[in-house]
């Protein structure tokens, strides 16, 4: 499967996830369910941590078998970790707060940020039918923007779009170190992701004294079945995600645009679901959304 196709599976992968947050937030609190789905996340990787070297030729043509990482090699991956879980406190404040298709929205700007970020830092050229995809993307976001005030959001002022925006900053570099620890110091794709969810695990413990007052696990497979679905989902979407970033001659640049398929996911199962206001006024800014992609992948 080549590297255009991962990020679109990513994209919407990464749109269910969103839905199911906000469906989770709804009952529960935000550093609760961050603390839940990292330490659900991690035990999903667990069993492949554990699997010895023997059945590793049987795992390792699926990325599923995760190599042993030494202690430099730990410490590459610590700000990736810290990075995500920085990023989901403050994406899950604002997602909590926003109606979803305007808190998606703002986090789909994040394509420009890792856009800048990997012409300055990594080097990447963009063709002109690229950057016009960019440019039709951002446009198209500043639309949102515009949908968002007749909610009563005021995009420059309001608390839970800088949290949203903060988000998108981390994320986008975030996406950046991927590139940089994957492709460039070749770390092994499975290796990065079980044992960056094994630390996340780790520092969002450090939330605990925060929660423990109101934690429960009562109804957590069925009534909260939303927060153990965050946790698979999420590592299904990175797993498609960083297998993109890792294949030869991918662009980060592209795939965090191709990554935005979640804002149709988003859109789709808000307005079906959560009974969002001002479709048709959105539905212009997602196929704006869409033309950009489209726009990114010409040649």
């Amino acid at each position: 499967m080549t590297w255009v196709a991962l990020g679109l599976f990513a994209g919407l992968v990464l749109g269910t996830y969103d839905f199911l947050t906000k469906l989770a937030l709804r009952d529960r609190g935000v550093l609760e369910v961050v603390l839940l789905t990292s330490v659900l996340g991690a035990l999903l990787w667990l069993p492949l941590l554990l699997v010895p070297p023997a059945a590793s030729p049987a795992l390792q043509p699926w990325g599923l078998y995760p190599a042993p990482l030494g202690w430099r090699e730990q410490a590459l991956v610590l700000p990736k970790s810290l990075m995500m879980v920085a990023t989901w406190v403050l994406s899950y404040y604002a997602v909590k707060a926003l109606p979803l298709s305007i808190s998606a929205g703002v986090r789909a700007s994040g394509p420009l940020w890792t856009a800048a970020g990997a012409i300055v830092l990594l080097g990447e050229q963009l063709t002109w039918w690229q950057w016009l995809g960019l440019a039709v993307s951002m446009l198209s976001y500043a639309l949102f923007s515009r949908i968002g005030g007749k909610e009563g959001i005021r995009f420059h002022r309001d608390g839970w779009v800088l949290c949203m925006l903060a988000a998108t900053l981390l994320s986008s570099a975030n996406a950046l170190y991927d590139k940089h620890i994957l492709a460039g110091l070749r770390l092994d794709l499975a290796a990065v992701q079980a044992w960056s969810a094994l630390q996340r695990s780790l520092i969002a413990l450090a939330l605990l004294p925060w929660v423990w007052p109101r934690l429960s696990l009562r109804g957590l497979f069925t009534r909260h079945w939303a927060v153990p679905a965050i946790a698979l989902a999420y590592v299904a979407a990175e797993y498609l995600y960083l297998a993109a970033v890792q294949t030869e001659g991918a662009m980060i640049s592209v795939i965090s645009v191709l990554r935005r398929t979640n804002l149709v996911m988003v859109f789709g199962l808000g307005a079906l679901f959560l009974r969002e206001r001002f479709i048709a006024q959105k539905s212009l800014a997602i196929a704006g959304v869409l033309a950009g992609i489209v726009l990114t992948l010409w040649n």
